[in-house]
Parts: C-alpha cells; sequence; structure tokens
C-alpha cells in the first residue's frame, strides 16, 4: 500500500525536472568582452548546447567584461538565479585568485558547479616586433611596459614574479580588458608588451602572428605547448627548486582553460542534465566541424574532472601560499 502511494510522487517529479527548460532562456555570462577565445568559444556552445538540454532552451550570449573577470563571477555567483538558467565561461584563474586574496572577489569558488571543459590554455608574453624586447635576456636588461587587465589578476602575479625572482623589469599597465586590447596597446606604442593566452591571439590576430608582429618571448605551462616548440616556460628560467615550484602553481589554473560551469545550488538533477548536454554536444559531429572551422580546438574533460582540479587549487602548502600571496600584492 506504502509502495503504491510512493510510485505517483516519484513519476512527475521527474518528468517536472525533464520539462524545466522548457520555453526557458539561459544567460551564458561571458568575462570577457567581444573578440578573443572566450568569447568565441562562449557562442558556439550557446549555438549548440541548448539542442542537446530537454526543452530545447534558447542560450543567450552576455559580456560582462570587468576586473580580470571577477565582476561576471561575483555576478554568477550573487546576484544570478541559482536554478541552472545561467552559465558562464568562467576565468581560470577565478579559484587561484581566491586563495590570493583578490579583495574584489565576493565568492566561493569551489561551489560553482563545473559542467565541463572545452580546452585548457597556454598564457604568453607578447611584445611588438618594433620593440628592443627580443629575448628573455632583454626583458632582464632593459625596462619594459606591459599591458595587463588588472593588478590582482594571475598574469600580473606571474609578471611580479618573474620581475621579483628572475631579474626581469616589467612595469604593469592595468585597465586594458581583453587582448585585443593589449594588442591595439603594442601597435600604438602605449607598451612595449601584452599578455595573453596563445589561442585569444591567434583567433584575434592570426596574421600577425604569422608575420611575426608580434613576438613571444615567455610561455606559461608546465611544459612547452607543441605549437611553441621554440618559446621557453617560464619554469625553464630558473634552477631554484623554490622558485620553479612558485611558478608551476602560478601556471597551474590554465588547466581549467575554457571551461562551462554554473551557480552554486542548483539541483543536482538538473546539474546532470547540463553535463549530460554538455557531453553529447561534443560528440556532435556539427558541433565538432563548426569549432574546426572556428579554428577552435577541442580538449574536453567531464564536469566531474574539472570539479576536482577546482578544488585540487586550494591543496597548496603553507608556506608556497604565503610566498605567491606576497608576490600578488601590487
Amino acid at each position: 500500500m506504502l509502495l503504491g502511494l510512493g510510485l505517483p510522487v516519484a513519476a512527475p517529479a521527474a518528468n517536472d525536472e525533464e520539462d524545466f527548460y522548457r520555453g526557458k532562456t539561459i544567460s551564458l555570462i561571458i568575462p570577457i568582452g567581444p573578440g578573443g577565445a572566450y568569447d568565441a568559444y562562449a557562442r558556439l556552445v550557446a549555438r549548440y548546447l541548448g539542442r542537446e538540454l530537454p526543452g530545447n532552451p534558447l542560450i543567450v550570449p552576455r559580456n560582462m567584461p570587468g576586473a580580470g573577470g571577477t565582476i561576471a563571477s561575483n555576478y554568477v555567483y550573487n546576484l544570478a538565479p541559482q536554478d541552472g538558467t545561467t552559465l558562464t565561461i568562467i576565468t581560470s584563474s577565478f579559484a587561484m585568485e581566491q586563495l590570493f586574496e583578490n579583495p574584489q572577489i565576493r565568492y566561493d569558488a569551489r561551489k560553482f558547479i563545473a559542467i565541463g571543459r572545452l580546452l585548457d590554455t597556454t598564457s604568453v608574453i607578447f611584445f611588438w616586433h618594433t620593440s628592443p624586447i627580443k629575448t628573455v635576456d632583454d626583458l632582464r636588461k632593459r625596462p619594459s611596459t606591459v599591458g595587463i587587465s588588472g593588478v590582482y589578476e594571475i598574469p600580473a602575479a606571474r609578471m611580479r614574479a618573474m620581475d621579483r625572482f628572475l631579474g626581469m623589469q616589467m612595469r604593469l599597465i592595468p585597465g586594458y580588458p581583453s587582448a585585443r586590447d593589449y594588442v591595439m596597446a603594442v601597435e600604438r606604442e602605449e607598451t612595449d608588451g601584452g599578455t595573453s593566452t596563445y589561442i585569444g591571439l591567434s583567433q584575434l590576430f592570426a596574421s600577425y602572428l604569422r608575420e611575426k608582429k608580434l613576438n613571444i618571448v615567455v610561455q606559461f605551462g608546465l611544459t612547452r605547448d607543441p605549437k611553441m616548440p621554440d618559446i621557453p616556460t617560464v619554469i625553464e628560467l630558473s634552477d631554484d627548486p623554490e622558485v620553479r615550484q612558485i611558478f608551476s602553481y602560478l601556471v597551474s589554473n590554465d588547466t581549467i582553460g575554457r571551461s562551462l560551469f554554473t551557480s552554486p545550488n542548483v539541483p543536482p538533477a538538473r546539474v546532470e542534465l547540463l553535463r549530460t548536454a554538455f557531453s553529447k554536444m561534443l560528440a556532435d559531429p556539427e558541433f565538432k566541424a563548426e569549432a574546426e572551422r572556428l579554428n577552435l580546438p577541442l580538449l574536453p574533460k567531464s564536469g566531474e574532472e574539472m570539479q576536482k582540479v577546482v578544488n585540487d587549487t586550494f591543496d597548496v602548502s603553507p608556506t608556497t601560499l604565503a610566498k605567491i600571496r606576497d608576490v600578488m600584492k601590487p
């Protein structure tokens, strides 16, 4: 009798979850301005993910740049509906910056829910071809200016660490919101250099890379990216084990790359719908063909894997963390 009474309750609940997205609109928050890899991947997802969700909701991309992505993350965490109708291609440094006590942060990175990763990334420092900075040795011998988005973001910490531990002479110029702005700044000779992901440069300035108008001097990775076999990693620039450990941690956030997350507190069954749809999207031949046509490489990981990456970010020794926090100070 009790079992008979229970069965009709379970079935409608499941159906309600399957029907949740029918007639709804999902906002896909992009933490960087139009153009560049964050924007390109987000808009690709917006065109295909809704097809794989029950009810086929419309997904609307929405750029929300500023503060190195913190404005967007704060919005998704604190203001957006926490029901699975807000997604974000989150900035790859969002978890690490929390550890480094970025005063602009109003979130707990561990409470965002990972849906899946599209691609990891490799960041670089580049200089305009007319700049006297041509090599790593030039960075040590000559003062230079480098455009950044904000003083509290991970790229800024990496370069301050290079100044402190590797003898570079870079002065950071904040206020440039995206890779496009960094390149425009060097072209106008407002700055000597800039920092960006390699995929971001290849999306926006492929001709500049081919014509060697952008000179990549250092890459931020544990190993050299196959696309840049002749460019040294920042870790290679020191023989000091402690310094190498600091830089290894500072580049590790690029594992997050271009990943899709949703807000905290989304019901588990709805998270499963999103993760399943994400997996189906990645397997869609039309999606893969468009990604290839747009020169958007894919190296996916599951939501469960990316959730672990975020949690593992917080597993760092107090000694290493204290030294990196000191570097993070503007």
